[in-house]
C-alpha cells in the first residue's frame, strides 16, 4: 500500500533524550464505504519516531479544539492533548525544517 508523503497518524509523543519526538504511524487515505461521512486514514508498519521543533507551528481541528477550521495552538497545548488522549490516531500533515524536526503540523479534518 502506497503512503502518503506528508501525512501521519499522530499517537503519542516522548521527550527522552531531552528532544521531543512524537510517535507516529504512515499510511494513506483508503476508500469511504458507501454509509460514511469520509474516507479514513489507513496505517502501515510499525510505529517510528519523528522529531518534532518545540517552536513548531501547530493547528489543530475537532476533538483537539471545538472548531471545524483549524486552528493555532501552541506546542505543549497539542501535547497536553496528546497526554491525555493516547493512541487518538488523529492525522496531520507535517512539514519538516532544515534540521529534519517537524516546524509545521497541520491537523487534517475528518468528519
Amino acid at each position: 500500500m502506497p503512503i502518503s508523503p506528508d501525512e501521519i497518524a499522530v499517537y503519542r509523543y516522548t521527550p527522552e533524550g531531552g528532544s521531543l519526538n512524537l510517535i507516529v504511524k504512515y499510511g494513506n487515505w483508503g476508500c469511504a464505504p458507501a454509509d460514511s461521512d469520509g474516507a479514513p486514514f489507513v496505517t502501515v508498519g510499525k510505529e517510528t519516531y519523528l522529531p518534532m521543533d518545540r517552536a513548531a507551528y501547530v493547528t489543530a481541528t475537532n476533538p483537539v479544539v471545538e472548531s471545524t477550521q483549524n486552528q493555532h495552538i501552541g506546542v505543549q497545548e497539542f501535547l497536553d492533548w496528546l497526554e491525555a488522549h493516547p493512541d487518538s490516531g488523529l492525522v496531520f500533515k507535517y512539514h519538516l525544517g532544515d534540521d529534519g524536526a517537524i516546524d509545521r503540523l497541520e491537523e487534517v479534518f475528518s468528519p
